[in-house]
């Protein structure tokens, strides 16, 4: 007995069989590298509760980041400069090559005035200072996980200033053009004076040679323009202890 043939369901033209849906969203991850135990653990817990972004980790040194950056690499690494061993800007000049994809954001207690066009150059496209409220922090995250720069509004107005030269007369902006003419390194041996350090402790927390410290305290000296080394000593205490207390706009 011959059984009849049926023909193949024909598919309406125009209308192609249903695909299987499914979910491609992966939320983008964090990573934070800060010296302070508070400042990791506060920042964590405040992503967290923002609900928009995932902790992929969090260290205390620069070292230990370099370390699982090679086995879990974050979309944004949110990094403060003050660390024990290398800093955070030599932390964000080794990243750039290596992680060009990665985007960096730093949040440190030093001042933006002197230290966030240094970052911007090391490679990171944002700097927001730790005592801006917490609603600023959000946006700044949007903006450097978009490719964006994130500077706050009086400091894009002084680069400008800065561009057009007009960076006002008096002290202030003499003062203020001998610590930037500083190299981050100096700038850095300059802080370490501040909080007392000699310059044994000082190559030994960055790694050279005491007779390199002592090589650039005197390129500091002679670029402020000081005569002796108790000098700047004085010099830097009260820098620091002013930075520490400026007063912040916005």
């Amino acid at each position: 007995m011959k059984t009849k043939a049926t023909a193949p369901k024909q598919l309406t033209p125009g209308k192609p069989p249903k695909a299987q849906k499914t979910s491609t969203f992966i939320r983008q991850r964090i990573a934070i590298v800060d010296g302070q135990p508070a400042s990791r653990i506060g920042l964590s817990h405040f992503v967290k509760k923002l609900g928009r972004w995932d902790i992929a980790w969090a260290s205390s040194t620069a070292e230990e980041a370099m370390e699982k950056m090679e086995k879990d690499t974050p979309q944004l690494l949110i990094v403060e400069i003050e660390l024990h061993g290398k800093d955070g800007i030599e932390l964000i000049k080794h990243l750039r090559p290596l992680y060009p994809e990665m985007k960096i954001l730093v949040h440190s207690n030093h001042s933006e005035e002197f230290y966030a066009e240094r970052c911007i150059r090391a490679g990171a496209l944002g700097y927001l200072h730790k005592t801006d409220p917490m609603g600023r922090f959000e946006h700044a995250v949007e903006s450097v996980l978009r490719g964006e720069i994130y500077l706050n509004s009086h400091i894009v107005r002084q680069a400008i200033q800065s561009m057009l030269g007009r960076n006002g007369n008096g002290k202030h902006s003499f003062h203020a053009a001998r610590i930037h003419g500083l190299t981050d390194r100096e700038l850095e041996i300059l802080q370490l004076i501040a909080i007392g350090h000699s310059c044994q402790d000082s190559a030994d927390k960055l790694h050279i040679s005491p007779r390199t410290v002592q090589v650039h305290r005197n390129n500091i000296r002679l670029k402020i323009g000081l005569d002796s080394a108790l000098q700047l000593h004085a010099y830097a205490m009260r820098f620091f202890d002013k930075e520490s207390g400026q007063h912040r706009e916005e």
